[in-house]
């Protein structure tokens, strides 16, 4: 057995908060997940027979090296000789429930598993659902399920009627700080930063965790591909998101633009503003941002790409509407374009892809 130490990371500030979505995103090596799997799954297990769900994004990513990992981590840092007993098989479904002794502990889901087999379910004595790299890397090719934040509400909810003291916790790199979690949530993620603590005090903790100076000097001793200033060292080393670091962010929209078009995408209304000022090269062409449709003109056309999107004012895109918005597109290729906010712009990605 390792004796655990008090250099690495611990979910003390966080409890504080006692709120059901807690969210913890850090650099690499903090060791939150083992913090996660032995204070918040094993121990509530161990003492008093609870058990947790733990969530993946896609079914294969629960394979057999991911599920004996929890049981190596709680066998280096206690006495206790677990032995999971699970059916291989299971894995493969994207749901597979894990015992010790013959007791429920575990159960892991695809969250990419149909809602109606997953809601179907039951599980006894559930305290905690834990999200594991809640967070997509894009430049990996990962990608958020469709509607992926009221998919996962809708399994909380299902098993929360069992278990009212249920908490949640999400645990994931600093990719990008978007995310459709905090979306719904609708976290400033302009406040967040190395070390920052951020709470509406009624659903939602966010914590970005920061590494001491201790386990910094730490690891640069035994890990030297962290000497190394690139993209990954200041990602996993640095915690910086390095997706976002090409995006233009402007908090306010610059004066002399006018309304160019408005979409709908992903349930919100984003208004695109055109530079009226063409003799400013260094000056962006475009400007986009989350806008109130109430506010906007009754006569303005509102495009969208999907019929669940199609609601009062809005019309799908046609063909034959593309050519209308060629400028818009070599913008977005040029990045001759800002938003107002990181949302905004992931939100528009789709737009882009779909103009």
């Amino acid at each position: 057995m390792i004796k655990r130490d008090n250099i690495h990371y611990s979910t003390r500030k966080i409890d504080g908060y006692n709120l059901p979505f807690n969210f913890v995103i850090s650099e690499r090596e903090l060791g939150k997940s083992t913090a996660i799997i032995l204070d918040k799954i094993y121990k509530p297990f161990k003492e008093r027979g609870e058990t947790t769900i733990v969530i993946r994004r896609n079914v294969n990513h629960i394979s057999e090296d991911y599920v004996e990992d929890f049981a190596n981590i709680i066998n280096k840092f206690t006495d206790d000789n677990v032995i999971f007993q699970y059916s291989k098989n299971s894995l493969k479904d994207g749901i597979a429930t894990i015992k010790i002794d013959g007791k429920p502990f575990i159960r892991f889901i695809g969250l990419s598993k149909t809602i109606a087999s997953i809601k179907s379910m039951m599980f006894p004595n559930l305290q905690a659902i834990v999200f594991d790299e809640f967070i997509c890397n894009a430049k990996f090719g990962e990608k958020y399920l469709k509607e992926e934040a009221t998919k996962f509400l809708e399994v909380y909810n299902t098993f929360r009627r069992e278990s009212s003291r249920l908490k949640c916790w999400f645990l994931g790199n600093p990719y990008s700080l978007y995310n459709p979690y905090f979306v719904y949530f609708g976290v400033n993620t302009a406040l967040l930063k190395r070390g920052a603590i951020i709470t509406d005090n009624k659903q939602y903790v966010v914590e970005c965790a920061e590494m001491c100076q201790e386990l910094r000097d730490k690891i640069l001793r035994e890990n030297p591909l962290y000497q190394f200033d690139n993209a990954y060292t200041r990602y996993a080393f640095e915690g910086q998101n390095i997706n976002d670091e090409n995006i233009i962010i402007r908090d306010r929209r610059p004066e002399n633009y006018f309304l160019h078009s408005l979409f709908r995408v992903g349930g919100k209304y984003i208004a695109v503003y055109r530079n009226n000022d063409f003799t400013k090269i260094e000056t962006p062409y475009f400007y986009a941002e989350f806008t109130d449709i109430e506010r906007v003109s009754k006569k303005r056309d509102v495009y969208c790409f999907d019929l669940e999107e199609l609601v009062d004012r809005t019309s799908l895109l046609s063909l034959d509407d593309k050519w209308k918005f060629e400028k818009l597109k070599n913008a977005m290729r040029k990045r001759l374009i800002e938003f107002n906010s990181i949302e905004c712009y992931y939100l528009f990605e789709e737009i882009f892809y779909n103009i």
